[in-house]
C-alpha cells in the first residue's frame, strides 16, 4: 500500500536521474578532451534512456498495483493484537 507507492516514487526518481545523466552526456557530445569515444557516448546515452523508460513503466505499474491494493478491504489478520 504505502510501501508500494513509496517504492514507485523512488523508482521514478532513479529513472529521472538516468534521464538527467543521458542529457548531460548528450550536451557534452562535442567535448574533445575526454577519454570516452563518441561511439561509447552514444551507446551509453541510448542505454540510459532505455533503462529510464523501463524503470518509468515499472514505477507506473507498481503505483497502479498499490492503488488497487488500497481499495481492497483489509482482511482480518490473526496475528494482530486484540
Amino acid at each position: 500500500m504505502i510501501n508500494g507507492k513509496n517504492r514507485s516514487y523512488l523508482i521514478g526518481i532513479v529513472a529521472l536521474y538516468l534521464l538527467y545523466i543521458s542529457y548531460e552526456l548528450f550536451q557534452g557530445r562535442e567535448e574533445t578532451n575526454t577519454t570516452m569515444t563518441p561511439t561509447a557516448r552514444i551507446l551509453f546515452i541510448v542505454f540510459f534512456i532505455l533503462a529510464a523508460a523501463g524503470l518509468l513503466v515499472y514505477a507506473v505499474r507498481v503505483w497502479k498495483r498499490s492503488g488497487e491494493e488500497e481499495q481492497k478491504s483489509p482482511q482480518d489478520d490473526n496475528n494482530n493484537l486484540k
